[in-house]
């Protein structure tokens, strides 16, 4: 199996370097989706980032994901949301979106939280950072996750080559945008 590619926005890239950056990138087939973090913006901020994105992102066929309060999945016109927090966020995003949108969960802190988490019915679950460096403990549990339970996972190595990465048996590899970009 070869996983399809899941790729992170830095989380506080701005809006015109980032498109600038991602257009080459979604002109080759492989993205599956683009999650887009919040960072430090403020809503009036990460609307413009999201607004600016989106659209390319999805006429290449790649689902954007976005973080935040379950509302924005619709306000923003994009494919589903990305949950950091505990399993009542996750509950309330599920509620809320299925089944018309995507719904993932991220900041596993333990197997148990998997579990819960992929038990409440989400799409995906993302081992690994958003940004900086994987720690080994996150890839050993994805390879667990991947190895034990039916629930995609996503193991996210941002920093990470593609031609380097170790999938660890995972359906997604999370690249970060930049070392996608530089890997040619």
């Amino acid at each position: 199996m070869t996983p399809e590619i899941y790729l992170i926005a830095p989380p506080d890239a701005e809006a015109a370097p980032l498109v600038e950056r991602l257009r080459p990138i979604l002109v080759e087939p492989g993205a599956a989706a683009l999650l887009l973090p919040r960072g430090t913006r403020d809503d009036a901020a990460y609307a413009r980032l999201v607004r600016a994105v989106a659209p390319m992102a999805q006429v290449s066929n790649v689902a954007v994901l976005v973080e935040g309060e379950p509302s924005l999945v619709r306000e923003l016109d994009v494919d589903g949301l990305h949950v950091t927090g505990g399993i009542r966020a996750v509950r309330a995003a599920l509620e809320t979106l299925k089944p018309d949108h995507i719904v993932g969960a991220g900041d596993i802190r333990s197997r148990d939280d998997a579990m819960h988490k992929g038990e409440a019915g989400v799409d995906y679950i993302l081992f690994g950072p958003l940004s900086g460096p994987i720690a080994a403990a996150d890839r050993e549990l994805a390879r667990w996750w991947s190895e034990t339970m039916e629930v995609p996972a996503v193991l996210s190595d941002p920093l990470a080559r593609p031609a380097e990465f170790d999938a660890a048996g995972c359906e997604f590899i999370g690249l970060g945008v930049f070392a996608l970009e530089n890997a040619s």
